[in-house]
Parts: structure tokens; sequence; C-alpha cells
């Protein structure tokens, strides 16, 4: 039985502009100053066919394994699928599980209920364009979304409040509101007298009926720009399987005005992790499998040799770049 060293060795990754490998504590600095991408930025900055734009550096990396990362850039432009799409892509796709981003108390995602589960393709085709006609003018009107709470709900809620909800709102300073007037309301120990109950009652009602107007009016699909959810220094993160789930944490490092290089793939890779070495737990060879269904990869390795002689043979994956190594499917 092989041994396992105790060293924690230092991750390390390859810039892609200079190509030098770097600690990955290292990498966001050397991104700064990498000569080879500021010349290419310089170039790029000369050029005055191309539209500039503003890009976001995002870093990700493997929640519980965060060994495997990534520095990219991506047009702050881009909807969030795009970023989904391409994280499949490069590390977790496997069999179309769902996934969603969870930005500060706010879930992005593609809800099953988008699939629309029993409707005709023309069915569909006239639900999608009520729905781009109900928003075409960027503006919601407020008496008809109050309509939707009985009235002696509205009733028990401070008039100040309905009456600025009663407003026509264009979309985006409604959604700041509702997040504004969230953000205000005292959370609060718990209640001992009557009127203490009382203001609980309040504010619990307000709380409830503000997050269910924020609910119908902000858009939490995958369709969200990145410009608009994302701000430099912004921590987020990323689920892909809800069963067997791959947890990735993200962060927003810097923005610049730049070019995109790729109008079709706009994501650009600035920097990745060099592979981890995962051993052969029975000999300590480099491995070349893991035994599928684990999450602790690098203690179920095995070489080709020692695959063969495992009875879970039939079970192994390969050994690949990625945070999602051994689960499920996933085979790079």
């Amino acid at each position: 039985m092989a041994t396992k060293s105790t060293t924690k060795e230092t991750s390390k990754g390859i810039c892609n502009f200079c190509e030098g490998e770097f600690d990955k504590g290292k990498m966001t600095q050397h991104l700064k100053y990498c000569k080879q991408r500021t010349a290419d930025i310089a170039v790029e900055a000369e050029d005055s066919t191309k539209q500039k734009t503003k890009l976001f550096h995002l870093i990700v990396e493997g929640r519980y394994n965060p060994q495997y990362w990534m520095h990219l850039e991506i047009p702050a432009s881009e909807p969030l699928q795009t970023l989904d799409s391409f994280l499949r892509d490069i590390w977790l796709e496997c069999c179309g599980h769902l996934s969603e981003f969870r930005i500060g108390d706010t879930s992005y995602s593609s809800e099953p209920e988008d699939f629309y589960f029993g409707m005709t393709e023309v069915e569909e085709e006239e639900e999608e364009e009520e729905e781009e006609e109900d928003g075409l003018d960027g503006v919601v009107n407020g008496e008809e979304l109050l309509e939707t709470f009985p009235p002696q709900f509205l009733n028990m809620l401070p008039s100040d409040l309905l009456a600025k909800l009663r407003k026509s709102w264009p979309i985006d300073d409604l959604v700041a509101f509702l997040k504004e007037e969230l953000n205000s309301i005292p959370k609060g120990g718990f209640p001992r007298t009557p009127e203490e109950r009382n203001d609980f009652q309040s504010r619990y009602l307000r709380r409830e009926m503000l997050e269910s107007l924020l609910e119908m009016v902000e858009d939490r699909s995958l369709d969200a720009p990145l410009g608009k959810v994302l701000k430099v220094g912004q921590k987020f993160s990323h689920e892909y399987d809800f069963g067997s789930t791959t947890h990735l944490n993200l962060r927003v490092a810097s923005e610049r005005e730049g070019v995109v290089q790729d109008e079709d793939d706009p994501v650009e890779v600035l920097a990745r992790n060099v592979p981890p070495v995962i051993l052969c737990k029975v000999c300590g060879k480099p491995a070349t499998k893991v035994a599928s269904g684990y999450y602790d990869a690098e203690e179920n390795g095995y070489c080709n040799k020692c695959a063969r002689k495992s009875k879970d043979v039939d079970m192994m994956l390969p050994v690949v770049n990625s945070p999602r190594v051994g689960v499920c499917g996933y085979t790079g």
C-alpha cells in the first residue's frame, strides 16, 4: 500500500500570455503586470476599428477542492448564461443537470418551469411573445402588481410605502427601491410583549410583501447581465447538479475597458491551474483513473495497471483537470 505525503504542495498555474508558471496566490498580481499581456492590451487599445466594452476579471475555484482554479475575462454585458455555459464546457458538464448562481441573497437559475412542460411549440412561442411585450417599455405598473395581494394584507402595511409602490416604475429603479426597503427593515429579536409582537408582525408582513414583489419583477434567470448583478470585489458562487453537487466560489477581481477578441467565444482564460498530481492509492505511481462517486478523488486514484485489478474498474473515470473529477459521469 502506498503512503501519502503529509506535505501540502502549493497550487501553481500557467499564465496564458507568457506561459510562465506561478503560485496560485501570486497569479492575480502577475496578470496585472505580465509584460506579454500588457503588450497585447496596448495593441488592442491602438485598434480604433474595434469597439471597447467593460470586461470583468473573474477568479473561480472549487469550494472544497481549491487546487482547481482559473482566471477569466468576460464582457460585463454578457448574461450569466454565458458564464454558466463556459463553466459547464470546461469543468462541469456530464448529464445536463440544473445549475444556479448565488449572488448575495439572490439565486439566478433556469427554473424547471421555464421548460414549459406540456406546451406545444406554438404555445411556447406565444408565451415568449407575451413576456417580451410585458417588458417592452421597461416600466412596471405598481397598481397592477399590488392587485395580486389580498386587500386585508395591504391594509396592514404603512400607507406611505403603499403610495410609493402604486406608482409606475422603471424596472431597475423598482428593483433597487425594493432591495433598499428590505435592507432597512430591522431584524429584531424574539417578541415578548404585545407591542413587540405587533411590531414583529408588521415587519414580517412588510418583508414578505417586498420579497414577493422583488421576485415578481427582478430578472432571476441566467439571462441577467453580469454588469447588472456584479461589481468589483463581489464574491458569489455557482452550483452544478443538485444531487452530486459541484460547488464553485467566484470573485470579481477587477474590471477594465477592452476589446472582446472572439464575439462567438467571449470568455477568455487568462490563467489556469497546473493539473494536480493524483497518485495511485495502491502503488503510488501517477493515477490515470479515479473511482467514481467520491468527492475525495485524491484518495481514490488508480494507475492503469492497478485499476485493471480492481473490482470497481468498470465504474472508474479518467483523471481530469476539473473540480468535478471522479463525480457522476464527468470525463472532461
